[in-house]
């Protein structure tokens, strides 16, 4: 019996050895396969149900097949959470994606951000975050909390997005590289004049782009926009700023953006280096775009189509077609030099007299760079001569260019004119810079003008009287050689620039 007793006692023993290192043993699993995995369900967003037509871009403009949205081409998740970045490798898992375990001890974690990658480290898909334009397609957006017990492995599910062609402040981040934590801000505010109220707040748009060969659409750095309403009680209605990613391990010399940024629909672009935007901070604390409201203002267009009818004669002589010289002009401001910029690309040529294409400036002293043919300082103004002979401003050349069915067609040759500096007192007006000059020559000789330097020039046609020279809308169209405007335009053409009739004797619509 006692030996029957001492063989129980150490069965017992053993029995609760064996329990002890075993208990011992799952702890140690448990502590060190405790943490965090992610499963991810991914989706485009054209095939969310909480789409709407119109909402959003969905997909392609070019109609291709999108691959990238396959996630078996993800070759790695990047999760931000609590502060830390986690680079972790895909599994599959049944018809989702599943992460290699994130060993992590108990508490609560913010998940901050979230993207899946190919194994060339482009970004396939994401989940937006709150506030975002795609936030409303995810169950849950950025950012959230996940809760971790001790002991315990716990798989959390997150719905991603592909990214497509969709740009990264669509989803909310100002870039796809989330690596870049810090960004720079350029605040900017306008004044515009107006002549019988004064300064507004103008409305601002702006684009931020690698740099000025990247430009496209998925190269879209980051937008935002201010609606100019000064009496809101929201000062983000005034005032833009601009968000620049910046990586603090580089000199700031070494970091810039190229920026678009409309003022009240005009094009301001440049390169802006992030030690200007430094600069710009430490003295002003933003960028104050200002148009002075001294002098006389005429809102011509927010583009710059300038079209001529060069006959100034009175009465059936002039055909009134507008074709004679037609020249598409930007004015825009390089935002990191303030340099100003006139671009002029020739549209058409319908004339048998021969003319130059000139711009004067009002006062004396500017310091103008770029293809201008001449600058010439006359009776207190300047006169910069872009095309001394309009006749050699197309590829190839001719008096009728663009203009007669089934005739010439060429290309206009562009040049580009700078100022690089002007007079104390000269005042750019943003959507009147210049006063516009067609001289004729090579028969009548006389100057054509529009502007506030000079009379603008007229003409009588059937009782009444109309500007030889034509400000429209960029996407306006011209007639063909000899036909009235009026016929297409109607009588009101000098604001009208929608055709009403006859449209088949626009150029465009040459059989």
């Amino acid at each position: 019996m006692k030996n029957l007793l001492k063989n129980l006692n150490l069965l017992f023993v053993c029995t609760a050895m064996v329990f002890m290192y075993s208990c011992q043993e799952d702890e140690i699993v448990s502590e060190e396969t405790s943490g965090i995995e992610f499963v991810f369900t991914g989706d485009r967003v054209s095939n969310n149900a909480g789409a709407k037509a119109g909402d959003v871009k969905l997909g392609s403009d070019d109609g291709k097949e999108f691959e990238v949205c396959d996630m078996s081409l993800a070759s790695y998740a990047v999760v931000e959470m609590a502060g830390m970045s986690y680079t972790i490798d895909l599994n599959v898992w049944g018809d989702n994606y599943k992460t290699d375990l994130v060993e992590v001890g108990p508490g609560s974690y913010e998940i901050t951000s979230c993207m899946l990658y190919d194994s060339d480290d482009n970004p396939l898909y994401a989940t937006p975050i709150e506030g975002s334009e795609f936030a409303r397609f995810v169950d849950q957006s950025l950012p959230f909390s996940v809760e971790v017990e001790n002991y315990r492995k716990i798989e959390y599910d997150i719905d991603v997005l592909c990214v497509e062609n969709f740009t990264p402040p669509q989803f909310g981040f100002v870039f796809w590289d989330v690596n870049i934590k810090e960004v720079k801000n350029l605040c900017v505010f306008a004044n515009f004049c107006e002549p019988e109220v004064g300064h507004q707040v103008a409305t601002l748009e702006a684009f931020v782009y690698p740099n000025a060969d990247e430009t496209s659409e998925t190269d879209l750095i980051w937008s935002g926009s201010a609606d100019g309403d000064y009496n809101s009680e929201d000062v983000s209605n005034e005032l833009l700023c601009v968000k620049l990613p910046y990586d603090s391990s580089l000199p700031t010399e070494e970091q810039s953006y190229f920026i678009e940024l409309f003022v009240n629909g005009v094009l301001f672009q440049g390169t802006m280096p992030l030690d200007r935007v430094d600069m710009i901070n430490e003295e002003d604390g933003y960028l104050h775009l200002n148009e002075d409201c001294d002098g006389d203002f005429d809102v011509f267009s927010n583009s710059y189509n300038i079209a001529w009818e060069d006959l100034n004669d009175d009465g059936a002589e002039n055909d009134c077609d507008y074709n004679d010289f037609i020249v598409k002009t930007t004015s825009f401001t390089d935002i990191a030099t303030g340099n100003l910029n006139f671009r002029f690309e020739p549209v058409a040529r319908g004339a048998g007299y021969s003319h130059a294409f000139k711009f004067w400036l009002p006062g004396t002293g500017y310091v103008i760079s770029g293809d201008a043919a001449s600058v010439q300082e006359i009776s207190g103004n300047t006169a910069v001569t872009v095309y001394p002979d309009t006749n050699q401003a197309f590829t190839p050349n001719g008096n009728f260019v663009n203009s007669v069915c089934g005739s010439t067609t060429g290309l206009g040759e562009v040049r580009t004119v700078t100022i690089e500096s002007a007079p104390s007192d000269f005042v750019f007006y943003l959507l009147n810079p210049f006063d516009a000059n067609l001289n004729v020559n090579g028969g009548p000789n006389y100057d054509l003008t529009i502007g506030n330097l000079f009379p603008s020039s007229t003409f009588i046609k059937d009782g009444e009287t109309f500007h030889n020279g034509l400000i429209t809308s960029m996407d306006w169209k011209h007639v063909q050689e000899g036909v009235d405007i009026r016929t297409v335009y109607g009588n009101n053409f000098e604001t009208n620039f929608v055709p009403v009739s006859n449209i088949q004797d626009l150029y465009e619509n040459c059989p």
